[in-house]
């Protein structure tokens, strides 16, 4: 029998593994293109937002589909993540680059 939860919660995680990757793709396309270093292209502040909200899926699918005290530290982390995300996004939205 399919445990139909467990295949949400697991889409969340593979979700936000795959806008990681995404945005890393992306990035290093991107810098391909303009001739600069990838490290250089993460720190701008859209890949920033990009990867914090992956992380913030991951931590939470993998928390949903953990047991015991695994579900507490992995939801930890995903609130770290959350935090940070809308931190940065508040900050972004007060100083739009020109």
């Amino acid at each position: 029998m399919i445990d139909w939860p467990r295949v949400l919660f697991s889409a969340v995680w593979i979700g936000g593994a795959a806008l990681a990757l995404a945005a890393l793709s992306y990035a290093s396309w991107f810098a391909s293109l303009r001739g600069e270093r990838l490290r250089a292209v993460l720190l701008r502040p859209a890949y920033q937002l990009l990867l914090r909200a992956a992380a913030c899926l991951i931590c939470v699918g993998l928390g949903l589909t953990a047991a015991g005290l695994e579900t507490v530290l992995w939801l930890i982390l995903a609130v770290i993540s959350a935090a940070a995300f809308f931190s940065l996004w508040r900050k972004t939205r007060r100083n739009p680059r020109p």
